[in-house]
Formats: C-alpha cells, structure tokens, sequence
C-alpha cells in the first residue's frame, strides 16, 4: 500500500511538471512572437528610416550639382 501511494505520488508530480513544462514553453513562444513582431516593426521604421534619408541625401546631391554649375557658369 505505500509503495503504491509513493508511485501515485510521483506520477502525480510528474504530471504536474510535465504541464508546467508543457505551460513554461507556451509562454516562451508566446514572448518569441511578440518580441518577433516587434523587432519587425522597429525594422521596418528603420528601413523607411533609411530611405527618407537616401531620398534627402539625392536631393541635397542634385542642389549642390545646382549650386556648382550655377558657379561655374558666373
């Protein structure tokens, strides 16, 4: 009888880990895909972040292109 209720107990608490287990792993890749997106998004400005600037760096090329041949020409 107390062997029986010893095995009882550990499967019980092996049970009882495994869930926990089971419940551990949900929350981790719960957190991996809402970190995921949000390293995404950060991305994602980024890039438009670069480009925006790209875009106002080929403008402030072609004004200076402006400005040397306006020079050259005075």
């Amino acid at each position: 009888a107390a062997v029986e209720h010893s095995e009882r107990i550990f499967s019980d608490l092996i049970r009882s880990i495994q869930k926990r287990r089971a419940e551990v792993r949900e929350l981790i890749r719960d957190q991996e895909k809402r970190e995921t997106g949000q390293i995404n998004a950060h991305i994602q400005k980024l890039e438009q972040e670069i480009s925006n600037l790209q875009k106002e760096n080929d403008k402030l090329g072609q004004i200076l292109n402006t400005e040397d041949h306006i020079h050259f020409f005075q």
